[in-house]
């Protein structure tokens, strides 16, 4: 092979392994979570809830949340972020 052939090969190979993700087992992962209620605490304590059933059923524990609460016509709706990491 040329130089330049090697150059690119090179290049290609390294572009390959920079866009493939993890591949580790236990690795954490990023969840959503929701609730819907008629009142503001309700809709909080839904969502938390559904929060640790996510993380549960992942086996893991949650590590960052992050909450967005807002007005909807049925009541309020709690969305959260939140990141779940192995145990």
């Amino acid at each position: 092979m040329t130089r330049k052939e090697l150059t690119v090969v090179a290049f290609g190979t390294a572009l390959l392994f920079s866009l493939a993700g993890p591949v580790e087992a236990g690795t954490c992962q990023p969840v959503k979570a929701k609730g819907v209620a008629g009142k503001l605490a309700t809709a909080q304590a839904y969502a938390q809830a559904d929060l640790k059933q996510t993380a549960k059923s992942k086996g893991g524990k949650v590590t960052q949340t992050s909450m967005n609460c807002g007005a909807v016509p049925s009541g309020y709706k709690c969305k959260i972020d939140a990141v779940v990491c192995p145990k």
